[in-house]
């Protein structure tokens, strides 16, 4: 028993670094010094920080601070993705997508379709037509056309999905 409190407050003290650390380049980042908004965010996500990871990944992504690495981006979304955050997921596929890692893009696509995205469905329709997946891509463009995006139906035209 003594064991596990001990195990418990180093493991709380450990994770209350990383949530300063968190803190500091939130704070950091709004007052516009990415140098040390990327040190603590960086410093954070390597503690396991989820949120630091998301926000790392937004520099990245942008190039904000420092040199844009949209790959980086995409692990650190996956990451924290993977831990449940739900910013990481809606975006990690999306990047995927941009990085024409279809394989990815389509498994973190799913979920945010299976979560009400009616963009995602549009996103797989296009990936499936790229992988020339017809079937696939008529499923999903047909979803998202019964949700009114334009997008997807102007693709089923295109590719006359009906036919599949």
């Amino acid at each position: 028993m003594k064991f596990l409190v001990v195990l418990f407050l180093v493991i709380s003290i450990g994770y209350g670094d990383a949530n300063s650390d968190f803190n500091k380049g939130i704070k950091a980042l709004i007052s516009k010094d990415k140098k040390q908004a990327f040190y603590y965010l960086d410093k954070a996500s390597k503690d396991n920080h989820i949120e630091a990871s998301y926000n790392l990944a937004l520099m990245y992504y942008m190039g904000d601070g420092i040199d844009q690495n949209i790959s980086m981006s995409a692990k650190l979304l996956e990451s924290s993705a993977d831990a449940g955050y739900k910013k990481s997921i809606d975006n990690v596929g999306r990047v995927y997508m941009q990085l024409l890692k279809f394989d990815k893009a389509i498994k973190w696509l799913k979920i945010n379709a299976k979560n009400g995205d009616i963009q995602a469905n549009y996103l797989l329709s296009e990936i499936y037509i790229e992988k020339g997946n017809f079937k696939d891509a008529k499923i999903n463009a047909k979803k998202a056309i019964d949700n009114g995006n334009l997008d997807a139906q102007n693709l089923w035209n295109t590719y006359n999905l009906s036919k599949y």
